[in-house]
This record gives structure tokens, sequence and C-alpha cells, in this order.
């Protein structure tokens, strides 16, 4: 018999799973509006063979993945009678950060005003292009004032000693990583060896880490 304890990990599991098809459905869409900008700014007119070709499997990858969190969210319901009141409250806390941040990763992709130019090829909500200001604004006040609160929220609130416990690990280890490789990125870079530090990579590789080591600790 499953007990309570199988039930919240598998459903945080899934949790993450639908995080990450989410944020897999997010860069599809991003490479599909890239993909198209770049074909206007070269003049627009029909798509050839390898354009549709190209649509065709960014479709099938999103509606895949789609069907992962379906499928996903299917399975959490029928064992939602299993999770605590803190657990259901830390699921929905999670799901609500990954449509904010879907939401906020299609903000910049779609007004991102040099697709094409000097920064072609990366993935428009990664580079360093200008946005409306009103648009910065909010996004300010969402990272400085909402970011605070929830995070306050979830500590107090949301998880038990056991995840604490692997958020500080996970700290730990980014802290460290970010200490050690940071510097050397930017000594190497001096030298002529590596580009030049890129400070949106350095915080992914930051968030990628805590997150890692965060999930292995909470679910090995």
């Amino acid at each position: 018999m499953i007990d309570r304890d199988e039930i919240a990990g598998s459903n945080g599991r899934r949790n993450m799973w639908v995080i990450v098809s989410g944020f897999g459905i997010l860069i599809a869409a991003v490479a599909v509006a890239g993909y198209l900008a770049a074909h206007e700014a070269h003049g627009g007119g029909a798509i050839g063979a390898d354009g549709i070709l190209t649509l065709c499997a960014f479709a099938t990858i999103i509606i895949g993945l789609a069907f992962a969190i379906w499928r996903n969210v299917r399975k959490m319901q029928t064992s939602n009678e299993g999770l605590t009141r803190r657990e259901k409250l830390n699921r929905n806390i999670v799901w609500g950060l990954g449509l904010a941040g879907g939401a906020i990763g299609l903000l910049l992709a779609f007004y991102d005003t040099r697709i094409v130019t000097s920064d072609a090829g990366a993935l428009p909500i990664f580079t360093d292009s200008p946005m409306p200001p009103v648009i910065a604004l909010m996004l300010i006040f969402f990272w400085i004032v909402i970011m605070p609160i929830i995070a306050w929220f979830w500590h107090k609130r949301a998880i038990d000693e056991q995840e604490a416990s692997a958020y500080r690990d996970g700290g730990y280890y980014a802290a460290y990583a970010f200490m050690i490789g940071a510097p050397t990125w930017w000594i190497l870079w001096r030298g002529g060896f590596v580009p030049e530090p890129d400070g949106v990579a350095i915080f992914m590789l930051f968030a990628l880490i805590w997150t890692a080591v965060w999930f292995w600790k909470k679910y090995r």
C-alpha cells in the first residue's frame, strides 16, 4: 500500500515534470516567434518546405509537452486526497510561479526589438535588447516586491523541515559554484581564453545548480 509520503514524493516529481514541460513549451514558442520574425525581416513571403518542416517539428514538441503536462496533472488530481494542506499549498505556489515565469518569458520574447540583429541566434529572452519602460518597471516591481513576499510565505507556510534543508543545501552548492566559477570565467576572459562573462548566463547557472541540488536532496 502506498503511504502519504510516497504519494507526496510522486506528486513532487510530477510537479517538476509539469514545470520542465512548461519551460520547454515556452522555449519552443519563443523559437517559433524568433523564426517567424527572422523570416519577416528577410522579406517575408511564402514559407518554403524547410520552414514548414521546422514549424511542424516545433508544433510536435509543443503538443508532446502539453500532453505530458496534462497526463501528470491528471495523475496528481487522482492522488490529491493523500496530500496535506501544506503540500497542496506548496504545489499551488510552484504552479503559480511556473505560470508567472512563462508569462514573463513570453512578454520579454514578443517585445524584443533586436531578434535578428547583433543577437541573432540567441533566444530573445536572454538578450540585452531594449524593452518598453513600462514593462521594465512592471518586471522590477514583480522581482523586488512580489517575489520576496512569495518567498517569505513559501518558507513560513508551504514547506517542511526536510524541504527547507534541501533548499539550504542547494544554496550552499550554488554559492560555492558562483564564488569559484564567476571569478574563473572573468580571469579566463582577461587572458583571452573565453568570451566576456555573461551576467544572464551566470544567473541561470546559479539558479540551475540550486534547483538541481534541491531536487536531488528532496526526492532522492
